[in-house]
């Protein structure tokens, strides 16, 4: 049965074997777990979305030569904190490792306790993560991960809240964008227009023709046309240079 603590896994593997290798390793951790299983990377990148999973083992020789690690690359291009580590028989990438973020490299015979402590630092991750509580339609609460939305769109008496990983959601009529916008973090979240909140991680450009916000993911922000489109230029700008501190 899934819970709020149960950490969703994907297992990218050359061999049934490996694969039953690790979900054994996985069961006897006592963590609850949803694994999916794939043995070539490109089953896997045709389903993987961002925020989908807590975890991702790695092989890096799936599909013969280093195809895991160019499955992993694609990976971070679209989720950035999703806990990734990497199997191999071989040291030889080490350093794409560290380049792309893997938590951990595990020599096979992946060891029994590594599995654990990996899911042990998911699952505190997990519980941490930032969410926001918001009413929906028929009144049912949800809480929300603030990194999986996109942006928020007043339309008539309710508002759109379009995620990336579960798609769009539309609140209770009690619901106001003010409300949300006080509740929100400011960055990553900016009230770009009286119908619109924007999460500026989720900003692919700025179209100075329809002065609006090109989303990564689908979809335009409109921008208040009172305020200069160089305001705007320049706090996306300035936020990008501020992640990328961070993140490297």
């Amino acid at each position: 049965m899934e819970t709020e603590n149960t950490l969703k896994i994907a297992i990218c593997e050359d061999t049934r074997i490996h694969i039953e290798y690790l979900v054994n390793h996985i069961k006897k951790s006592g963590i609850p777990s949803e694994v999916s299983c794939f043995e070539n990377s490109e089953d896997f990148l045709q389903t993987f979305q961002i925020n989908k999973y807590d975890i991702i083992f790695m092989d890096i020789y799936m599909d013969g030569e280093a195809a895991g690690v160019k499955a992993a690359e694609m990976v971070r291009e679209q989720d950035k904190t999703v806990t990734l580590a990497f199997t191999t028989t071989s040291l030889e990438h080490t350093l794409e490792s560290y380049r792309l973020k893997a938590i951990m490299y595990l020599e096979k015979p992946v060891k029994e306790s590594d599995v654990k402590e990996l899911l042990e630092l998911a699952l505190i991750k997990r519980k941490t993560r930032e969410v926001i509580e918001i009413s929906l339609e028929g009144g049912k609460k949800e809480e929300i991960l603030l990194e999986d939305i996109s942006f928020f769109e007043q339309k008539g008496n309710t508002i759109e809240v379009v995620t990336v990983a579960t798609g769009i959601k539309r609140t209770s009529r009690s619901v106001k964008l003010d409300d949300l916008e006080k509740k929100l973090p400011k960055p990553p979240f900016l009230r770009c227009h009286r119908s619109f909140i924007i999460n500026l991680n989720h900003v692919r450009n700025i179209d100075k023709e329809t002065h609006s916000f090109t989303m990564q993911h689908g979809g335009r922000a409109d921008i208040n046309q009172r305020r200069k489109l160089k305001e705007f230029e320049d706090t996306l700008q300035l936020w990008m240079i501020e992640k990328a501190g961070r993140e490297a």
